[in-house]
């Protein structure tokens, strides 16, 4: 049997801020994309968003409006060139603990493993603020084959519910 996750309204939210700043950088992007064995692992990776842009460049967006989200089973996907975790200001107060000297710096149980932070705002005009920058990740050509393969196929799946529910 097999259990969907409830997206909450924020993650809802999330998405679209990354869709508006995706088209304002010219950049074409898709939502909950399942990439098959790109990593090396077994199994597939399932990414909250992704995008790419008109220079073959791709970015991978996971997002976590939780602490337990983030710390659940839930793998975080390293499927792009850019692979970013976007967060709100809880998991953001988590993941960076003020220190004595009144600095902030990463939770020590949390691994930061190569990707940028993206805390989201809802209350600003630019609803993104980029925290963390990411290490740039070089993608094979059949790594990027199957990443665009996966993102065609998200998009035809979208597509078809338009079509359908009208």
């Amino acid at each position: 049997m097999c259990l969907l996750a409830v997206e909450t309204e924020e993650t809802k939210q999330i998405k679209a801020a990354l869709a508006k700043r995706g088209k304002a950088l010219i950049r074409h992007g898709v939502q909950e994309v399942t990439v098959g064995h790109i990593t090396g692992g077994k199994g597939y990776d399932r990414c909250d968003y992704v995008e790419f842009d008109n220079n073959g460049n791709f970015y991978a967006y996971e997002i976590k409006v939780s602490v337990s989200d983030l710390n659940s089973n839930n793998k975080l996907s390293y499927c792009a060139n850019k692979n970013y975790l976007v967060v709100n200001q809880t998991v953001y107060d988590w993941l960076f603990k003020t220190n004595n000297d009144g600095r902030r710096e990463v939770n020590h149980v949390f691994h930061h493993g190569g990707f940028g932070i993206i805390l989201y705002r809802p209350d600003k005009v630019d609803k993104l603020q980029s925290v963390t920058r990411c290490c740039n990740q070089q993608l094979g050509l059949g790594e990027r084959m199957e990443l665009l393969e996966a993102i065609a196929k998200s998009a035809c799946r979208d597509a078809g519910k338009l079509l359908i529910d009208n």
